[in-house]
């Protein structure tokens, strides 16, 4: 099925072609035909499934006139940067980026010309207050990782954005899960979407999702083995805290791999700098917090570490949708202690994780 048969215009799908993007992906083939009927849309898929452009190309497809007619959230102002950067790829249409930590002047003049504001909660909702942006003639809200949004403690926002917004608009709400929070908002809403899930083994199906046995003595020398005997390209190691990425990203520099932190007590600029050269391929491995990562929207990645094991299922389908997307080779490996078990049961009972066996590791000594 192409985009055309979708419903999107050959303007549309040229320019699409010009960037290399020829093929509809499972999500989009299931949500534009939808979109472009008018409905409101809740839609589980994961990391790297192809959201974006799911979204994107049926509003484009369909604004008409001047002022304000979408408005697209996400929860990082990378990713917002990121929607912007597809968005362009598909059309010339005048997109303004909100997001805070720079100056207000820039988004304030791109924001009386633009037909799609991207932006992330705390900031458009500044805007939306100081009368900087006219949603009056809004058509489409969009939720993008709509449950990292509520994960990271922004219903509130959203809720006091959602008041600025007129009542008939289209709403589409994407995300890896669909939490009952996010359900229960929309009922709040008088929101009734039709629900699309999308099967992890539809777009990650060449993804080995694994864990390992580490004491705590070792559990370093078990990370540098398995960075160093694997055919990697981009790889992210996932950390509680940011103490701990600033230690392990220091360890492994020590011991000769190419490794940067990304935490969130780093400036936005240092971020954003730690992320272009990740994905330029100038850096190898990042070290990261849950929070610092949301952002990263990289198709090379494929490998993600679990060094500390993630609290939920949720938060570990996002952690290794990064890796193995859209049909890529992929490997996700968590490293367990032993008081890490009984944590790990929980995600174990659902998903389908393979256990490496710790003799076939040709364990590394490492500098400390």
């Amino acid at each position: 099925m192409s985009f055309q048969e979708l419903g999107i215009s050959n303007k549309i799908t040229d320019k699409l072609k010009q960037n290399g993007i020829t093929e509809p992906t499972e999500i989009q083939k299931q949500s534009i035909p939808k979109i472009l009927e008018g409905k409101d849309i809740l839609a589980e898929s994961e990391t790297g499934s192809g959201k974006t452009l799911a979204f994107s190309l049926p509003v484009i497809e369909q604004i008409e006139g001047d002022g304000v007619q979408a408005m697209i959230l996400s929860p990082t102002r990378e990713l917002a940067k990121q929607i912007a950067a597809e968005i362009d790829q598909a059309s010339n249409m005048d997109t303004v980026t909100i997001y805070g930590g720079v100056d207000y002047e820039p988004q304030i003049q791109g924001a009386k010309k633009a037909k799609i504001v991207v932006g992330t909660p705390g900031r458009t909702l500044d805007l939306l207050k100081k009368n900087h942006i006219d949603a009056s003639g809004l058509s489409y809200f969009v939720l993008d990782e709509a449950d990292r949004m509520l994960d990271m403690g922004f219903q509130d926002e959203l809720e006091q954005i959602i008041s600025f917004l007129p009542d008939q608009r289209q709403n589409l709400l994407f995300g890896a899960t669909i939490p009952t929070g996010l359900k229960k908002m929309c009922d709040k809403y008088s929101i009734d979407p039709e629900i699309i899930r999308i099967k992890r083994s539809e777009h990650t199906r060449n993804l080995e999702d694994r864990y390992i046995n580490a004491k705590s003595h070792n559990k370093l020398s078990t990370l540098y083995t398995l960075l160093k005997e694997r055919d990697r390209d981009l790889s992210i190691v996932f950390c509680r805290t940011k103490n701990t990425t600033r230690w392990l990203a220091d360890k492994l520099r020590k011991n000769g791999i190419d490794a940067q932190e990304l935490n969130g007590d780093m400036g936005q600029h240092k971020r954003e700098d730690v992320m272009e050269r990740f994905e330029n391929g100038e850096i190898k491995v990042v070290v990261a917090t849950d929070v610092a990562a949301r952002g990263l929207d990289i198709d090379n990645i494929t490998h993600v570490f679990n060094y500390d094991v993630p609290d939920t299922v949720d938060t570990y389908t996002h952690r290794i949708g990064r890796a193995g997307r859209q049909g890529r080779k992929g490997e996700a490996i968590t490293l367990l202690e032993p008081d890490d078990h009984q944590k790990f049961r929980r995600l174990k009972k659902h998903k389908d994780i393979s256990r490496i066996d710790t003799d076939s590791l040709d364990l590394k000594k490492v500098k400390t």
